[in-house]
């Protein structure tokens, strides 16, 4: 159970800046073996590490360029500009459509 709790906390840490992963990785591994001592499920310190670094990631930035391309094929009526609308909310990018 600690194994799957530690693959979570580095899924965790590979979502923060590069200049905070090292720092909150190291912590997050040792709250993660050290839980059991003091009454806590390993899995539970490893989804509180996954729900901090998805506070500190931060909005997601998307270039300009893309949103300028997604808001004139919002408009197109062909059915290459419907793939590819459909392509980019697959890809995450539903909440620039709206």
């Amino acid at each position: 159970m600690t194994r799957l709790a530690l693959a979570w906390v580095r899924a965790a840490a590979a979502l923060l800046p590069h200049s905070r992963r090292e720092r909150y990785s190291e912590q997050w591994r040792a709250d993660v073996e050290g839980a059991r001592e003091v009454g806590l499920h390993p899995l539970g310190v490893a989804l509180g590490a996954l729900r901090v670094a998805r506070r500190e990631r931060g909005p997601l930035t998307v270039p300009v360029p893309a949103i300028v391309l997604v808001l004139r094929l919002r408009e197109s009526r062909g059915v290459g500009a419907a793939l590819v609308v459909l392509l980019l909310v697959g890809l995450g990018g539903g909440g620039l459509l709206y």
